[in-house]
């Protein structure tokens, strides 16, 4: 996915809100957007937007010195929703659909992003969309190459988020899967530590994925050698949109640049395959 425009402003706040979590500092913040004002005029506006977000995030880090100031609500986010776990388990397995109920709920963690410019309620948020159709909708296909797949590569989000990805690893069952993380902080971006701390591990290898804004060569050929690849969240189907790879994108949208780009709007449930 390339930039648009609107993603310059909104890196900004990203950085306010960032730098106002690492420090109470106001000299410190304001030092913080000056950084980043600068560097915008360096970084490519063309290119990948995370190309500018990130930078913004990582410019907190150097000028503060906090390295991930969204710890605390990270922590905060993968506690919460370990609670609602037994629940919605349950909800799953009374299912007429376990693995179409999975998907969702899977996708509908998705809305804990501290990136788009937005408060929610969890528990709300999920009793409201649960019943949603999805927008864009492969889910058959979805199902139909699951089957068929052994080698699967989870690209997962945010903290929080991670604890509704394993209905759906527990629905996939018995399949080779290498779940990515992050290997450094970005938001709220789930790390090795979070997705070790929600069991993640019990149902599959994880793995770092790097750095999203530049992607490796390496990491692209492994994405086309899987049989299959679930990506989830925004922040990779910006990454990895135009990867040529048999590719599928559970996501909320939150971002209606991300709306526009895929064809749905804000609050749409997303199944989007790559091979169409």
């Amino acid at each position: 996915m390339k930039a648009y425009l609107d993603c310059v402003p909104c890196a900004m706040r990203q950085a306010l809100e960032a730098s106002r979590m690492a420090t109470d500092d106001e000299e410190k913040q304001k030092e913080v957007l000056k950084k980043v004002s600068s560097k915008l005029g360096e970084v490519d506006w063309d290119g990948n937007p995370l190309n500018i977000s990130h930078m913004a995030v990582r410019t907190v880090g150097e000028v503060t010195g906090i390295k991930d100031p969204y710890k605390d609500l990270k922590d905060e986010f993968n506690e919460k929703a370990m609670d609602m776990y037994p629940d919605l388990e349950k909800l799953v397995f009374d299912s007429d659909n376990r693995l179409k109920t999975a998907t969702k709920l899977s996708i509908l963690g998705n809305v804990i992003d501290f990136g788009p410019d937005r408060e929610f309620v969890l528990k709300e948020v999920v009793e409201e969309k649960l019943e949603d159709d999805f927008e864009i909708d492969f889910f058959d296909q979805f199902e139909r190459e699951l089957e068929n797949a052994e080698d699967i590569i989870y690209l997962s989000d945010n903290t929080g988020e991670i604890v509704f990805d394993k209905f759906l690893l527990n629905e996939i069952g018995n399949k080779d899967i290498e779940f990515f993380v992050k290997g450094h902080p970005i938001l709220n971006d789930a790390m090795r530590e979070d997705a070790e701390f929600v069991g993640i591990d019990e149902r599959a290898k994880i793995s770092d994925i790097g750095e999203l804004d530049n992607v490796s060569k390496e990491m692209k050929n492994r994405l086309k050698e899987a049989d299959l690849v679930i990506s989830k969240g925004q922040a990779n189907y910006e990454a990895f949109s135009e990867v040529d790879a048999n590719i599928f994108f559970l996501l909320m949208v939150k971002c209606p640049l991300i709306g526009e780009d895929i064809g749905a709007k804000e609050g749409d449930l997303i199944v989007e395959w790559s091979k169409v």
